[in-house]
């Protein structure tokens, strides 16, 4: 189902770093096990304090599912941050720190 690069978001460290280009993959959508969204952190416009999930899924792409407040005078949030907003208690999360991407 996931390669070794997908980390349960429950296994990342408090201190990891988040950086923009991070992918976090959410299974459980419409109701399916199997289906899932990819979301990818990327800077916000004009704004320093926080990064956002933006989904990249077809039928929900664009869509923002949270921001994470950066760390002081950096470009990156914290694994708590991400843990803090993102774990839902289940084995459903996981992030993928070197995505590669495909075209289709």
């Amino acid at each position: 189902m996931l390669k070794s690069d997908w980390i349960p978001v429950r296994e990342i460290s408090d201190e990891t770093q988040i950086w923009s280009g991070t992918i976090v993959r959410v299974f459980g959508v419409n109701n399916s096990e199997k289906e899932f969204y990819d979301y990818i952190v990327s800077f916000i416009y004009d704004n320093n304090d926080y990064l956002q999930l933006t989904c990249l899924s077809q039928g929900e792409g664009g869509n923002i599912i949270c921001v994470l407040q950066t760390e002081p005078s950096s470009n990156y949030s914290l694994g708590r941050e991400l843990k803090r907003m993102m774990d839902d208690g289940t084995d459903s999360v996981f992030v993928n720190f070197n995505p590669e991407c495909v075209v289709k």
